[in-house]
């Protein structure tokens, strides 16, 4: 199934993830063929029940992860993609190594008189820009993660530039000064809602720069990925037990709810699961135009008439030819996947 949680800020979408899967097996051992299976020494070990994500936060960020179970991670290629939305306070006058609070102080500067300059430089980050990601991100260089490049002391030379697409980016406060603490900071909050792969980390950076001065990210909160909403989903999930967090999972059928229904029939449904492809006449009897989710293609959904998910199916947009490009087993919570 699929878990809509609240990220807490301060701690890792790993350690989340591993919370929820750690809970599930324990609640549920038949889940996890590792547990109680004797094997011969030098055999494989077989493969762990399965938990993953659909976009990972920063451990200062809270928000919306959306965390996949068991053959839920089949999904994942279908919501990697998906345009996001993020609440952001950027606070002037230093960057940091890390383009958030949590990094070092690397260098100062001036604040600008007139908080005017910032709201200006808004309208040249809208649109289709070309951004540098972060040095201190899991971005990977020959196959290591930059950030543990960082940390292992090497001397790591910036990302090449790449383009995102900013939808929406508001300024929403301007604290010029605020007060926080005893001291006067400069801060403003954002909204913004952009493509998959932009990193708020470096439009703060960029921001506060062509504003005249430095700035790194504050706090960040993500509200929205595609469809999905933070708004009523599963709070405190880091003190929740297996039962609570099985209890709050949604079906898969529901974790592609842009994405439109072609209903099955029983014989049809054992077909696709056995290898079989959908057939172009079925078409007919879809809910609505196939659309693309991400950076996929055209897509739908095959569903039987209760509503259980059967595959993901892609369109080919040149022949219009329809291919499974995720089949789901009758049962989804299988060990091992």
């Amino acid at each position: 199934g699929i878990l809509l949680v609240d990220k807490p800020s301060g701690v890792t979408s790993f350690k989340v993830v591993d919370h929820v899967r750690r809970q599930l097996v324990k609640t549920f051992p038949e889940l996890d063929s590792r547990r109680g299976n004797r094997r011969p020494r030098g055999a494989p070990k077989p493969p762990r029940f399965k938990c993953g994500h659909a976009g990972t936060l920063d451990p200062l960020a809270s928000g919306l992860l959306v965390i996949l179970v068991g053959k839920g991670s089949r999904l994942s290629p279908f919501l990697m993609g998906l345009d996001k939305t993020y609440a952001a306070t950027v606070r002037f006058g230093a960057a940091t190594d890390s383009l958030d609070r949590d990094g070092q102080v690397v260098l100062e500067a001036s604040i600008p008189e007139d908080p005017g300059l910032l709201e200006a430089a808004l309208s040249g980050f809208r649109g289709e820009i070309m951004q540098v990601p972060p040095v201190i991100s899991a971005l990977k260089r020959d196959g290591k993660a930059l950030y543990k490049r960082v940390r292992a002391g090497e001397d790591v030379a910036e990302p090449d530039a790449r383009p995102v697409t900013i939808h929406q980016l508001e300024l929403e406060q301007v604290r010029w000064p605020g007060e926080k603490d005893g001291r006067f900071v400069y801060e403003a909050d954002l909204v913004v809602s952009c493509s998959s792969g932009t990193y708020i980390r470096s439009l703060a950076r960029d921001l506060a720069q062509a504003a005249g001065t430095e700035g790194h990210i504050q706090e960040l909160r993500r509200l929205r990925v595609g469809p999905f909403e933070v708004e009523g989903t599963l709070e405190g999930v880091m003190d929740l037990n297996g039962t609570v967090l099985a209890g709050a999972m949604l079906p898969l059928a529901a974790g592609l709810p842009h994405v439109p229904d072609l209903v099955l029939d029983d014989v049809e449904a054992a077909l696709v699961r056995q290898g079989g492809q959908p057939q172009t006449d079925w078409l007919a009897r879809l809910s609505a135009a196939p659309v693309a989710s991400g950076k996929t293609g055209p897509l739908f959904k095959l569903v039987t008439g209760d509503g259980e998910l059967v595959a993901v199916v892609q369109v080919d947009p040149e022949t219009g030819i329809p291919r499974t490009s995720a089949v789901i087993p009758a049962n989804p919570l299988e060990p091992g996947d």
